[in-house]
């Protein structure tokens, strides 16, 4: 039972001010300003409207006008109690809340839904080349934290906010001239050494307010530019294939006849090949423009008039090589690391007659993101109790090609046919090879890897882009007589429409066989060394190779010891016209053209009241939301003629000229309610139980109404399996049960800690329905199927006797599919790796009349799957008095009902909860007389990144190991106009490890380095 009390309704009235319109940019302008200044003072204010507002809210503050806490917004938001981030590059980028990551968490600048573009194509991993932007979720990194003036973070629902994050509504503020409500700027420049980079690199900002002398009018400025050069070093695997263990089939595995395997696996065990070993370096370049604008006047006492711009340039430019060696399957020593569920060889070595591709992947890479808001905004009192606000926005985010001819990507590979003996480490931190040079086949047959023994591979060129737009309009009200019961309402609609473009094309110039070595134009290319610029491993290769090579006496070199570096377009530009190619107009091998469009339409209302419980002040929120969603999902598809096989396991879709248009519409409703529950239990101690139903729209890319196909990894009749893909626009959003119970004790004026309880029950996750079957009538050469060429190539192989290898089978099928080149026929056969280069190099298999269908694995998205999310969230915040010393502290627990079986058959889909991790985070703090000292310690456990990583049909999941950073912030304040600060950034230098479903099973490491930033701000 409630019962009024002028302290309550005093209360009420600050917590509905700040949280409950639901226009977040009002509700920051009108919180109580704490003058305590500093970071001392940011943390206050912070903990002032986690304690003021209602439901669970927590906030960052500036510390003052252009003084953002960190230098990167993300990375200030992984301080707060269940936020965690992902990092590009060593940057904190997007953000994971509770377990939920970016698509589902909602960002808002000033109150308005923001969009999101990225195409994600220059991370440092060589594998995320040219990938679809299809994400919903917003890249922090594209925002410079000096002109933002606040951060919240709203992790349970509320009527007045719109929907779409379930783990979190994120509203990013910026200043407003008539709150700030004086005359001052503030100028910041900095300069940055990476120490992954060379020299040291500019940052400058500066922002300012303006209010004329009758305090009705004013202007806020801000800009500022900045530029990282920085770069990493890393390690790569494409892919693992996936086995079960059968010791009579070791041909299956790659396992020549009387191969030596030791720590062999059980009968039946899964087992995990690598494709590949890589080794790379990269050199980025970053420049970040920003600016923003905001015009306030207020015509009388009863009505503000706000106009405000935002804009932001985020472009990356990038040089890359890669250096690398593929797996020929023709194992001679094998060595299993023990694991009882997935066993992965940590040991295992080759020997190829001839020599196998030993290549170098030289790419040029640019990416530009681009965001633009403008927003108009009218508050009127119509009368003492009645409140009208009208806001109006259009935003665009866009994403797409910076570098040479447009693209995001132009890589140009080049090798020599020269790796020959070959022996592998998995089981060191670094993955290590090392190789013996032969180079008698095709090269000077000097023994030494140089320049004649080099010649063009392929080319291949990504253009990648996502345009989103938003359009939207709000009405709200509030009306308050002072009674018991205040209300809000409010009517908005919105408009999004997110278009994603990508186009691939490719050029078999020398051919994966290197059939032209010697033939690059002088210059182009130099001799370097990639494992020379790692600094953490030691990249010296297999310990005891040498004595181990074939032949004997032999000398290895390590991977990465000798590398041919050049530039990729340079390159495209001298050799492809010598094959009959454009180099702005490769051929294509693959096109995507998608739109998806959503019109949502909303009412809310919503009750505050303020009173007693049980002699205790209390405060109530009531709200309901409804929303309708219309859906219309556009695909322009182009149709696949054939599957072409180039050699041992590699395929090249053919496009065909024709592009079908796919469209499909779907509609859904939905009613959001929210309960939030304060009790004040005495001054300091707060209780608060929140429930409230939220959802999130499925990924845009499970929305495509277009059909995709991946060509197998290796001959079907080897196990290989085509894959496919299709969207489905009619899938509804998942819909969250949210239920929050926390308790807080601020016993200081910047201390408190508090403990809470989550549990969020999730329906209508997207899972994947599967089917096997054949796509646009394509055929398959590679079926091994009595009556057709392939079939008769095995059978030939048999009959003499041949072990029947991607190799052996393909060259075997090329001879006989070539009976002009080969009047011989199987005759004309050869066994080693020269003769079967020769074949790759000039000749490919087609499908042709009487192959059978191909049978691809086909998924589709369907809402299948229900989970439950729960965990705790511990803060602790304390001064020491008048010190200087205080601390922060928080520690976060989440656990999800439905994790990742790394045992389970690889031919069946999985659901699983991606994101979930426990995260921690330590600020120790001192500041006193000028003087300001932070050390933050952050803290990320390992978690599911992908359930299916999307690099072939192989259900690979992908983990993220554990992360732990510590950085560092010296400032001193010289007058209270001067300040000058030393940021040391990742001090430990802490990298990146990918994996996945064993530890061993490597796909990513990446080396990075710590980063400096000398700061001077004036404020005038």
């Amino acid at each position: 039972m409630f019962y009024k009390s002028k302290l309550a309704t005093a209360v009420s009235g600050a917590l509905y001010v700040m949280v409950a319109t639901g226009v977040q940019a009002q509700q920051a302008e009108t919180v109580e300003k704490i003058e305590v200044r500093g970071v001392r003072g940011s943390l206050s204010q912070s903990m002032n409207v986690k304690r003021q507002s209602t439901g669970v809210v927590d906030a960052i503050s500036a510390e003052d006008m252009g003084k953002f806490p960190d230098t990167n917004l993300a990375e200030s938001l992984q301080r707060i109690t269940g936020v965690s981030i992902n990092r590009v590059n060593g940057e904190g980028s997007e953000v994971t809340v509770r377990g939920f990551g970016g698509n589902f968490n909602l960002i808002t600048l000033n109150g308005r839904q923001m969009p999101a573009a990225n195409v994600a194509s220059i991370t440092g991993n060589p594998l995320d080349q040219g990938a679809s932007g299809t994400t919903r979720s917003f890249d922090f990194s594209n925002l410079a934290s000096e002109g933002v003036s606040g951060i919240e973070v709203y992790k349970t629902g509320r009527a007045a906010v719109p929907s779409g994050g379930i783990g979190a509504t994120i509203n990013i503020n910026t200043l407003k001239p008539l709150a700030q409500g004086d005359n001052r700027a503030s100028v910041g420049v900095k300069a940055v050494k990476d120490e992954s980079g060379d020299g040291v690199t500019p940052e400058m900002s500066g922002v300012a307010n303006w209010v004329n002398e009758d305090a009705n009018f004013g202007v806020s400025v801000f800009g500022s530019y900045q530029e990282r050069d920085s770069g990493s070093r890393h390690m790569s695997v494409e892919n693992y294939q996936l086995y079960n263990w059968d010791v009579n089939s070791p041909g299956t595995f790659g396992l020549v006849q009387g191969a030596n395997v030791t720590n062999a696996p059980e009968q039946g065990q899964l087992v995990a090949m690598p494709s590949n070993l890589g080794l790379g370096v990269n050199n980025d370049n970053r420049e970040r423009i920003n600016g923003m604008l905001t015009v306030q006047y207020a015509p009388s006492d009863d009505m503000t008039i706000t106009a405000d711009a935002t804009y932001a340039s985020n472009e990356i430019q990038s040089t890359s090589v890669v250096d690398g060696i593929w797996f020929a399957r023709q194992f001679t020593d094998m060595e299993f690391d023990g694991n009882p569920v997935v066993a992965t060889p940590i040991r295992f070595t080759e020997d190829i007659d001839g020599g196998k591709d030993f290549f170098f992947q030289n790419l040029v890479m640019g990416a530009k993101d681009e965001l633009s808001s403008f927003g108009f905004n009218v508050d009127w009192w119509a009368s003492d109790s009645l409140n009208m606000r009208f806001d109006a926005s259009v935003a665009e985010a866009k994403s797409g090609g910076a570098g040479p001819y447009g693209k995001n990507v132009i890589r140009f590979n080049v090798a020599g046919a020269t790796a020959g003996w070959q022996t592998v480490d998995f089981g060191q931190r670094m993955p290590q090879a090392s190789i013996v040079v032969d180079d008698s086949q095709k090269g000077n047959g000097n023994g030494i890897f140089d320049l004649p023994d080099v010649g063009p591979q392929v080319t291949r060129a990504i253009s990648s882009d996502q345009t989103s737009d938003v359009a939207q309009f709000r009405l709200d009200g509030t009306w308050d007589q002072g009674s018991d019961i205040k209300l809000d309402f409010g009517v908005g609609y919105m408009s999004t429409e997110m278009n994603q473009v990508r186009y691939e094309t490719e050029a078999q110039l020398g051919g994966w066989g290197v059939s032209d070595v010697g033939n690059i134009p002088e210059g182009l290319l130099e001799i370097g060394c990639t494992a020379c610029a790692f600094e953490d491993h030691d990249m010296s290769g297999v310990a005891g190779a040498d004595g181990m090579a074939v032949p004997a006496g032999a000398t290895t070199i390590p991977l990465g010891s000798v590398s041919f570096v050049g530039n990729a377009v340079h390159l495209l530009e001298a050799v492809a016209p010598a094959y009959g190619f454009t180099p702005g107009d490769l051929p294509a091998v693959a096109s995507d053209n998608n739109t998806v469009k959503e019109d949502i339409m909303s009412l809310y209302g919503m009750a505050t009241m303020d009173g007693e419980i049980g002699g205790f002040e209390a405060n109530l929120v009531v709200g309901l939301r409804y929303e309708k969603t219309d859906v219309e999902s556009i695909s322009l598809q182009s149709v696949p003629e054939q599957i072409i096989w180039l050699s041992d396991n590699d395929f090249r879709i053919q496009l065909g000229s024709g592009t079908d248009a796919l469209s499909e519409k779907h509609s859904y409703e939905a009613l959001l309610p929210n309960i939030d529950l304060s009790v004040n239990l005495t001054d300091d101690l707060k209780a608060r139980f929140s429930y409230s139903m939220t959802l999130a729209r499925p990924a845009y890319n499970q929305m495509y109404t277009a059909t995709s196909i991946g060509a197998p990894s290796r001959p079907t009749y080897l196990g290989g399996q085509g894959s496919g893909s299709r969207g489905n626009a009619a899938l509804d959003p998942l819909e969250s049960n949210n239920f929050d119970l926390s308790l807080e004790y601020y016993y200081g004026e910047s201390s408190m800690v508090s403990v809470g309880y989550y549990r969020k029950d999730v329906d209508n996750f997207v899972g994947t329905q599967q089917v096997s079957q054949n796509l646009f009538g394509l055929l398959d050469p590679t079926s091994g199927q009595a009556g057709t060429v392939s079939g008769d190539a095995i059978a030939e192989l048999e009959a003499r006797g041949i072990e029947v290898t991607e190799r052996n089978y393909f060259t075997m099928t090329a001879l006989l599919s070539n009976p002009d080149a080969f009047p011989g026929g199987a005759d004309d056969f050869e066994e080693g790796q020269a003769f079967a280069d020769d074949v790759f190099a000039n000749y490919s298999v087609g499908p042709v009349a009487g192959d059978p269908n191909m049978l691809f694995e086909v998924t589709q998205p369907v809402n299948n799957q229900s989970a439950r999310i729960s965990g705790y969230e511990l803060a602790w915040q304390h001064f020491f008095g008048e010190s200087g010393f205080g601390y922060q502290a928080n520690f976060t627990i989440v656990d999800g009902d439905i994790g990742y079986d790394v045992g389970a058959d690889p031919a069946v889909d999985q659901f699983a909860l991606e994101g979930l991790s426990d995260s921690a985070n330590i600020v120790l703090i001192y500041e006193k007389d000028g003087l300001s000292a932070r050390v933050a310690y952050n803290w990320r456990d390992s978690f599911l990144s992908e359930v299916n990583r999307g690099v072939s049909s192989v259900r690979n999941p992908l983990f993220i190991d554990e992360y732990e950073q510590v950085d560092v912030n010296v400032s001193y304040e010289f007058s209270e106009d001067l300040t000058v600060s030393m940021d040391i950034i990742n001090l430990t230098e802490e990298g990146q490890r990918q994996y996945g479903r064993s530890y061993n099973n490597t796909f990513f490491i990446q080396e990075l380095d710590r980063r400096y930033v000398l700061n001077a701000r004036y404020t005038f």
